[in-house]
């Protein structure tokens, strides 16, 4: 176990939602890179994000309507939790939420929920063998960045990436970086304290500053 684990053994939900400020979010993204339980505790939190967020608003008010002891939700949660190999992590979770968390607030998760967002490619420049894509959802703290980036394998092509975000004003701001290797696939999140429509470009920069992929918005 990494030597502070205890101290953010609880930010993994609020990661999952996309609930930290930037700064935390930046600083648990830190912790997650040496901690293995953290790791799994979020990917766990992760799926069950997503199903939560395909839920429909009028599905999760023909829920709370229909059932309002909140018996249906702790058995549909009981039962993905045995699917799911009872996991600890994601057992602890669902089992708190389910003892803590009456029905409007499963019908509140369900419709402030941010939806899924499209991935958009980002375009290379200058020949650089990556393929990238970016993800834009709206939070309640600015915007959130999920990215995937894949390099051919070209060694050449292998050091410290960044990410980095330009606004409507001009403005370029680096919101992650990490270490790269050939052939390999990095999946990344990052924050931004602003709204999804200021952020006028995407880009992935190598080491010397210098844009290999890049994605305009309209």
């Amino acid at each position: 176990m990494n030597a502070d684990h205890e101290r953010y053994a609880t930010w993994d939900a609020a990661y999952a939602l996309g609930a930290l400020s930037a700064s935390d979010r930046a600083e648990f993204e830190e912790h997650l890179a040496h901690c293995s339980r953290c790791r799994e505790a979020v990917a766990e939190l992760t799926s069950t994000v997503v199903l939560l967020s395909q839920v429909r608003p009028e599905d999760a008010q023909r829920i709370a309507e229909q059932d309002a002891d909140g018996a249906a939700p702790v058995r549909v949660l009981a039962a993905a939790r045995a699917r799911r190999t009872r996991r600890r992590r994601l057992t602890a979770w669902v089992v708190g939420a389910a003892a803590a968390v009456v029905v409007a607030a499963v019908v509140s998760v369900a419709l402030l929920m941010p939806r899924p967002a499209e991935a958009v490619a980002l375009e290379p420049v200058g020949g650089a063998p990556v393929v990238a894509t970016v993800a834009l959802t709206t939070v309640p703290w600015g915007t959130r960045l999920d990215v995937v980036c894949a390099y051919e394998g070209y060694s050449g092509w292998s050091g410290t990436y960044e990410l980095a975000v330009t606004s409507r004003d001009g403005t370029t701001t680096t919101l992650s970086n990490w270490n790269v290797e050939a052939g390999a696939t990095a999946r990344l999140s990052a924050g931004t304290g602003l709204p999804e429509s200021d952020i006028r470009s995407v880009e992935i920069r190598d080491a010397t500053g210098k844009v290999v992929v890049k994605h305009e918005f309209g």
